[in-house]
């Protein structure tokens, strides 16, 4: 009974909607951008169906340096995605990496460090992600999205920007 109660006065803090609010707008916000990017955008709307990055599918995990991040990446890269690797440390991901590489040497992955609590982390990420795309003369579309990172809001922490972490 008291954690019902103590979850019901979660629910109706005002931490809480802050929270879901944000998110909220955060998503609708990214929808617009992505749709006027589409609309107003002045390269062509036609692939070529022999474009290789087609033809493997790209999967981004975000907590992928351990755990079911780390295991999902292990089974997706056996079956065939190109997974794009998402977590807070650099030397955790470049172990995951190599040890997937040791099993499956035609394993395609990148790795990427983003701080899912951190606006700034995640915009970087965004735009270092697009980048890599870019260079590789891949379709910049993802097939499959994992978020797996854990942000679990129980106490009154603010990430550097000032939000609610």
């Amino acid at each position: 009974m008291i954690q019902m109660k103590e979850a019901f006065s979660f629910l109706c803090s005002s931490q809480f909607w802050r929270m879901a609010l944000k998110w909220t707008f955060s998503l609708i916000i990214s929808y617009i951008q992505l749709i006027s990017q589409n609309i107003f955008s002045t390269k062509p709307k036609c692939y070529p169906q022999t474009t290789p990055s087609l033809k493997t599918p790209i999967c981004i995990i975000t907590g992928a340096s351990s755990g079911l991040g780390a295991a999902a990446a292990h089974a997706l890269s056996k079956e065939g995605f190109f997974v794009v690797l998402a977590g807070r440390s650099t030397q955790s991901l470049s172990k995951i990496v190599n040890s997937i590489q040791k099993l499956n040497n035609d394993a395609c992955l990148k790795a990427f460090e983003v701080d899912i609590s951190c606006f700034e982390s995640i915009m970087k990420f965004k735009v270092s992600l697009m980048q890599w795309l870019s260079d590789a003369g891949m379709h910049p579309s993802i097939q499959l999205l994992i978020n797996n990172a854990g942000i679990l809001a129980t106490s009154h922490r603010r990430t550097a920007e000032g939000y609610d972490e």
